[in-house]
């Protein structure tokens, strides 16, 4: 009985340092010959390779609901689009798996949060999210064919910036995991220069037909998404330049990463696959079970005796 209790409470003890440390990397096989049950092939000709990361640009219009100094909680809203560069080997390698699939994900994070003390609507300051009102979606899409994804730098009258063909299609679907935000700031400079950043873990479920044999996503695991993406402002900008400014209209403040002819947007993306990390219930249901069971074990001890 003493050894059951023990046991238990290395359980429930190591589910909470599991819930408090980074998911482990995860391994998945992509196969862009795939047909995804009809939906579509990216890539007839290349093999299936395993992979733990990807490397992306990115675009995006960070919406503040307030110009620099405003007090208060306030709203915000980011939308854009992560477009994949390049996938690395596993283990991470420097070379890598260079093809890019035309592999894009459309994304929006909203929530509230503060003007840090000391700016204003001429010199700029930093908006700091607030970590505890965070949604962050983001759908993953395939392109099929040889030419390059269509993209625009993303404005009030295109939110994510995307193009997309007739033949794109759903590849999945990532949601926010609650708790795990990492950052969030929007960092606004005296001449216009901007820079912006944000971290989350992401719950990710792949999209009908895309998964096991004949899907792109030829093996996972139950996995997670680590995102990171961030931008550096550049001005002015030169030609073929582009770079992350910022302006006021209104009373709103917008934050713009625009897209470059080079790499198809300014800011820069990490995509890590990562092992799925058990939900709190889980592990507290796993601890009271052992619990139960060690109990039951000892009514029957007494039972017999």
């Amino acid at each position: 009985m003493k050894q059951l209790r023990k046991t238990a409470a290395a359980a429930v003890l190591g589910g909470a340092v599991m819930l408090t440390t980074s998911a482990f990397s995860a391994t998945v096989t992509l196969n862009p010959s795939a047909t995804n049950g009809g939906a579509g092939q990216l890539s007839s000709t290349n093999a299936a390779f395993q992979t733990d990361k990807a490397t992306t640009n990115f675009a995006s219009l960070l919406q503040i609901s307030s110009a620099p100094g405003a007090l208060g909680s306030i709203p915000y809203s980011e939308t854009g689009f992560l477009l994949v560069e390049s996938f690395s080997g596993h283990p991470n390698s420097v070379t890598g798996v260079t093809e890019k699939y035309n592999v894009y994900a459309l994304f929006t994070l909203s929530g509230t949060g503060s003007w840090m003390p000391g700016g204003s609507p001429a010199t700029g300051g930093v908006f700091a999210p607030s970590t505890t009102s965070v949604s962050l979606t983001a759908t993953l899409y395939g392109s099929p064919g040889a030419a390059p994804v269509g993209v625009a730098t993303p404005t009030l009258g295109n939110l994510y910036g995307i193009i997309p063909d007739a033949s794109d299609f759903v590849l999945g679907t990532a949601t926010f995991a609650a708790g795990t935000f990492a950052s969030g700031i929007a960092n606004l400079a005296a001449n216009h220069d901007a820079f912006t950043s944000f971290s989350a873990k992401m719950n990710f479920t792949p999209a009908a037909n895309t998964e096991g044999p004949g899907g792109f996503w030829e093996a996972p695991v139950p996995f997670d998404i680590d995102l990171s993406a961030s931008a550096t402002g550049t001005i002015p900008p030169g030609p073929g330049e582009a770079g992350t400014t910022w302006s006021t209209s209104g009373g709103m403040t917008y934050v713009t990463t625009s897209v470059t002819p080079l790499n198809k947007g300014s800011g820069s993306g990490n995509v890590l696959f990562a092992n799925r990390v058990p939900e709190p219930g889980v592990l507290a249901l796993a601890g009271l079970a052992l619990l139960g069971a060690g109990a039951a074990s000892r009514r029957r001890k007494l039972t017999a005796a």
